[in-house]
């Protein structure tokens, strides 16, 4: 395996991993707070964020290799930043109603 493929590796899972963060984050805070549009919104843009962060990271790593590689990875990013809140979305908002229910539960001390 060449230095190339390990970029675009880790790349793709760094992108990925955007994902489960954000989405434990919305868990977590909509079940403790009940507040469901702000941390919805916050979720979105961590996710934004940690995409963001990968992109500016692919850009100083591969520009070495070549111009195409890098505008490639960047195109690659942009989708995988897409598809990633696309679906986050969708998910949040399939689970927001366990999500407060789980807020409105009596807590057992």
């Amino acid at each position: 395996m060449s230095e190339a493929d390990l970029n675009v590796i880790f790349y793709t899972l760094f992108l990925l991993l955007g994902l489960p963060i954000s989405y434990k984050y919305a868990k977590f805070t909509v079940s403790h707070t009940g507040m469901v549009l702000p941390h919805f919104f916050v979720s979105l843009m961590l996710n934004l964020c940690i995409g963001t962060v990968g992109i500016v990271g692919w850009i100083f790593f591969s520009v070495r290799i070549s111009r195409a590689f890098t505008i490639g990875g960047i195109f690659l990013g942009a989708w995988i930043i897409s598809i990633s809140l696309v679906s986050l979305l969708i998910l949040l908002l399939v689970k927001r109603k366990s999500m407060i229910q789980s807020f409105h539960l009596p807590s057992s001390k």
